[in-house]
């Protein structure tokens, strides 16, 4: 088996040891957003913050930061965090490649070209109103990579070629476009780093019904994609489905990428890094590896917008950003520990 090849790890955790990393990681998960909700250009107290929560008044000026301004920013992160790390695991093990992330299917490129087109064709400049034409991209490059891949029957060479291909045409299209119209570059320079700056309960509202969707399908996919990381044709005399079960995980994929650029913009290493600390946690089960992969993504994401906002950083880098400065470091460490043939 090739080093790019995705290998299980030999360990296999015990239930007892798995819980404890999970509720450990859940711990800090509480314990980071109230960090979130708390800290920024004005410090809020604990009091402040419960408040705000659970006897909102607007005329309070901690309760209107904390009810309007934090908490759909902390809920959009952990959301994206979760749903970024869900697709990842899902990819990684559909096409056993440990290098793959959710930008392979083309989800970014499409979503980039769309946010491109409606600036420079409609004059559209307001980031809020890019989340059904990045949804709309994403989910058109998405469906075109899995049909030229082969459908239903693709194996993960042609699906990952199929990918970086059109993800290819997509990008160069892209740059075409904002090379003719400055004003185009302007606009989509911000949306391109990815973040939550600005983000609404009513974009929240909106993407809530894909992201829960795709969760449910990553669940189901997950039955399947445990006999299809032993191989094609083990996978087939266990009796799985692998055509159906390769169109679920990538349906989901499409759902739970898809929603998450059209929310913060394309985020980058995320999708990479998360299931990797996942799987060195949970062990193989990919069910195992979907939980620990939502948990561990909400946090990287939370932590990279926190960081963001803390006056080290200027007070304004965008979580795209900062989750490659975290992300970075932390990869190399795990291929120095482990080494590749056991990410």
């Amino acid at each position: 088996m090739t080093a790019s090849t995705l290998t299980l790890p030999r360990q296999s955790r015990s239930g007892d040891l798995r819980l404890l990393w999970l509720g450990t990681a859940l711990l800090a998960l509480c314990l980071l957003s109230i960090a979130a909700l708390s800290l920024g250009a004005r410090a809020t107290g604990w009091a402040d913050i419960w408040g705000a929560l659970t006897s909102y008044d607007p005329n309070n000026a901690d309760h209107i930061v904390v009810r309007n301004m934090r908490l759909p920013r902390l809920i959009g992160a952990g959301l994206a965090g979760a749903a970024l790390g869900m697709s990842g695991a899902l990819i990684q093990a559909m096409t056993r490649n440990p290098l793959a992330d959710p930008g392979l299917l083309g989800i970014n490129g499409g979503a980039a070209l769309g946010v491109v087109l409606c600036i420079l064709v409609l004059g559209v400049t307001d980031p809020a109103e890019f989340i059904w034409v990045a949804l709309g991209g994403g989910l058109a490059a998405s469906v075109l990579v899995f049909l030229l891949g082969g459908g239903s029957q693709a194996n993960p060479l042609r699906l990952i070629l199929a990918g970086a291909a059109v993800s290819a045409l997509f990008l160069a299209l892209t740059r075409a476009l904002l090379l003719v119209s400055r004003q185009t570059l302007d606009v989509y320079r911000f949306w391109v780093l990815g973040g939550f700056d600005g983000i609404l309960p009513a974009t929240l509202q909106s993407l809530l019904p894909f992201l829960i969707l795709g969760a449910l399908l990553a669940i189901i996919a997950g039955f399947g994609l445990n006999a299809l990381m032993l191989g094609e044709d083990t996978a087939k005399g266990l009796g799985v489905r692998t055509g159906f079960t390769r169109l679920i995980a990538g349906a989901a994929i499409v759902l739970l990428c898809g929603a998450t650029v059209a929310m913060a913009g394309p985020i980058a290493f995320a999708g990479l890094i998360v299931p990797h600390i996942a799987r060195w946690a949970a062990g193989p089960a990919i069910g195992w590896s979907l939980a620990f992969s939502a948990v561990f993504g909400a946090l990287l994401l939370i932590a990279a917008d926190l960081l963001g906002r803390l006056a080290l950083f200027g007070g304004n880098m965008q979580a795209g950003v900062m989750t490659a400065l975290i992300g970075g470091p932390v990869l190399i460490w795990l291929v120095r520990r482990n080494g590749v043939r056991k990410l």
